[in-house]
């Protein structure tokens, strides 16, 4: 039994926490790179070279959205995401990533910079599986 067998509540509130703050890391899988890449009528490889960096992780080299100097995604606009739309995986599941459904602790820690935690839309427990299968899941690019 976990702690979200009855789900859990969750509604963006659009407060850029996620997409802001601290410096971190979007990893992107190949059809991240092509979903985005088409949306911007750009091809991949000008689009990983204006929008991307590598960053180790897990002993090999992978890619990152960039981040302008202020620590705040390269696509985050005044009026929010730029490409909502086809964003990347990581950001479409967040809140629902293994380490914040490992326990409920992890949830409340995450809950106190998050304000859309616990408020909202109900998410059942088969969705939030489905995200995290998703996350688990991802086959990130190897450079």
């Amino acid at each position: 039994m976990s702690f979200y067998d009855t789900g859990l509540k969750f509604s963006c509130r659009e407060c850029c926490y996620c997409c802001a703050g601290e410096p971190g890391f979007v990893f992107l899988e190949e059809k991240d790179v092509k979903a985005i890449s088409d949306f911007l009528k750009i091809g991949e490889k000008e689009f990983i070279a204006c929008y991307t960096r590598p960053v180790v992780y897990n002993n090999y080299t992978t890619l990152s959205l960039k981040e302008k100097s202020n620590n705040r995604c390269v696509f985050l606009t005044s009026k929010g995401c730029a490409i909502y739309p086809v964003r990347p995986i990581q950001c479409s599941t967040y809140p629902f990533w293994p380490h914040l459904m490992e326990s409920l602790d992890a949830w409340k820690e995450e809950k106190a910079y998050c304000p859309g935690l616990d408020s909202g839309e109900l998410h059942i427990k088969e969705e939030i599986e489905t995200k995290l299968k998703l996350m688990k899941d991802r086959i990130l690019i190897k450079l």
